[in-house]
């Protein structure tokens, strides 16, 4: 496995993007009411805090040292009751901080999810559902992790070093320089924090996603994995995926460490020299004794903040990636909606000159002109890459003509509303796709028929003793429907594109992986059901299209022949030597070589 094939939204920005985080902030906007309250506590809690070290100093320096008892039992109990302010106080900070969190998660990972529905089927081209899925879930929760844990908590620091350094200040300016000589270090320890932190971030941000894609993609093909021995080899290239994922996420917690380390350093020095100055002070009357303990609680209350600052920092790294992921989503354009489309249209398309690629380099189709009339049924046919399945998906929608247009009962596909153009074209396709949930959930989800009406085009289609056997209308489907066959699949597909009451039906393939048996039913209710109805047929088998209205044949990406199964024949073209050759493999086996 090549390195980097699953690497991806490696993110590029500042250390701190404002624009972001401004960005997030409006996130705040249903919560705002607890929001604020939130950061509202956070002084207060700060100055129950930090009002302890005075009182300890009033204990020592009018009642312990002098040696007077009274009033020394209100000091205790004004200790006491700061305490307990601190920590109720602190509870619901924490716990209104964490609510607006994961409220923010919730709102922001149902907005993602509907912005991901609304998005073109041509950027899912671009971007594996594992790595989707890792914005959706992982980096969403880092985001609603910025609030309670990033920026309230941050804020409340910050209030506690101004605090802190009033404080010191106020005690002794002196000893507060002293504590303060090592700054200069203290900045150049952060900036170099800084710099690899952000960098190391969003590495294993990358690094998740990519492992994600590659452990979505394998469970997907697990049965190829199987079947071909690739075990091994599966385990090896997940193992070099964790392993780039674990080196990345060592190097965050290296630097997580070494700013820990650094800062407890840093702070023991500190104190070492108050310590030092504020004895000399005291042995010279210039302090007194209960300055001296209230500044180094104040002195460990000032490294305390940078501490955690530093932690949040971390947070506030790992979450501006996760939010420039996000927000680089929520940017992807969605689909144009376009103009409405009336539901009593005939059902005539038409492709006028249409050309397609999907890279724009090489084209897929050039040059195609084709006019369906309604209720007529086309074959479209041709060697594998010819572009059959390609012109079903520029029907659909799905795709915009690289040139030419696309004419739905006379307007141009591209101006109409997709959705709107998809409820009017049925589509079957090769891979037929069940979700989990019941059966009536899958094929009629918006309720167009009653049960009974249900029932009943699933009897036209086949498809009820399928239906009857798994429960009934609500009789439960697994995922992907593999609690049925390939066949029973595709029967429930086809009852699903025609309880829509569609005015064209796409069938891609529809038969390809079908017994004999099983295809003929099929086929028996495609001519069943296409009465006033326009019927596109992209087959591989010839077969499947011989008494369509007319057969297209594509070659290349371009329409070579067109005609009735006769005369196709009768031209002696490229659609008789296919047919011939589909007539060899189908009925004299023995005459191919061995």
């Amino acid at each position: 496995m090549k390195r980097g094939m699953f690497d991806l939204d490696e993110m590029t920005g500042r250390h701190l993007d404002w624009a972001l985080f401004r960005r997030f902030l409006r996130l705040l906007g249903p919560s705002r009411g607890l929001a604020v309250a939130a950061m509202a506590l956070l002084p207060v809690a700060t100055a129950a805090r930090l009002v302890q070290p005075l009182l300890i100093k009033l204990a020592i320096d009018h009642h312990i040292v002098p040696g007077r008892m009274s009033g020394l039992g209100r000091l205790a109990l004004l200790l006491l009751a700061a305490a307990c302010v601190e920590s109720l106080i602190g509870f619901w900070q924490g716990y209104l901080a964490q609510g607006v969190g994961q409220q923010v998660a919730a709102d922001l990972r149902r907005r993602g999810f509907r912005h991901l529905l609304q998005l073109p089927v041509a950027w899912f081209d671009r971007h594996p559902s594992g790595r989707l899925v890792t914005r959706l879930t992982s980096d969403v929760e880092n985001i609603g992790e910025l609030f309670g844990s990033g920026v309230a908590a941050s804020f409340g620091e910050v209030v506690a070093l101004l605090l802190v350094v009033a404080a010191m200040f106020w005690l002794s300016p002196a000893l507060t320089l002293v504590a303060f000589a090592l700054l200069p270090l203290l900045g150049v320890v952060l900036l170099l924090f800084r710099r690899r932190m952000r960098q190391a971030m969003r590495q294993v941000r990358a690094r998740l996603a990519g492992l994600n894609g590659y452990l979505a993609e394998r469970i997907a093909g697990v049965g190829t994995v199987r079947l071909f021995g690739q075990e091994q080899r599966t385990l090896q290239e997940f193992d070099l995926l964790q392993e780039d994922y674990r080196i990345s996420n060592f190097a965050s917690i290296r630097w997580d460490v070494f700013l820990f380390s650094a800062m407890e350093t840093l702070a023991a020095l500190a104190i070492a020299g108050v310590l030092w100055a504020g004895g000399v002070s005291v042995l010279r009357s210039a302090v007194t004794f209960g300055t001296l303990v209230a500044f180094l609680e104040y002195v460990q209350r000032f490294f305390a903040p940078l501490r955690k600052l530093s932690g949040q920092y971390s947070l506030l790294q790992t979450s501006n990636a996760s939010l420039e992921r996000i927000f680089e989503l929520l940017d992807q354009p969605t689909e144009v909606p376009g103009d409405t489309m009336m539901n009593d249209g005939a059902g005539a398309v038409r492709f006028d000159g249409v050309a397609f690629s999907y890279d724009g380099r090489e084209p897929v189709l050039k040059d195609i002109d084709l006019a369906i009339a309604p209720g007529e049924m086309i074959g479209i046919v041709g060697d594998t890459g010819s572009g059959k399945t390609t012109l079903g998906r520029l029907l659909l929608r799905f795709y915009p003509p690289s040139a030419g247009q696309i004419l739905l009962d006379g307007r141009d596909l591209v101006k109409l509303d997709p959705v709107a153009v998809r409820r009017r074209i049925g589509w079957v396709s090769q891979d037929p796709f069940l979700f989990a949930g019941t059966v009536r959930e899958n094929l009629d989800p918006l309720w167009r028929l009653s049960d009974a009406g249900l029932q009943s085009l699933l009897e036209r289609c086949g498809a009820w003793q399928t239906v009857a056997r798994v429960g009934g209308l609500q009789g439960v489907l697994q995922e992907r429907g593999r609690n049925l066959s390939a066949g029973e699949r595709q029967l429930l597909c086809l009852a699903r594109a025609l309880a829509a009451e569609p005015a064209i039906l796409l069938f891609d393939e529809a038969t390809s992986r079908l017994d004999p048996v099983t295809e003929q039913l099929v086929q028996q209710t495609m001519e069943r059901v296409r009465q006033g109805r326009t019927l596109l047929v992209i087959a591989h088998r010839l077969r499947s299209v011989q008494g369509a209205d007319r057969i297209v044949l594509l070659h290349r990406g371009r329409i070579r022949e067109i005609g009735t199964h006769e005369q196709l024949l009768a031209q002696n073209g490229r659609y008789a030597r296919l047919w011939q050759l589909q007539q060899l493999t189908f009925d004299e086996p023995s005459a191919l070589p061995p």
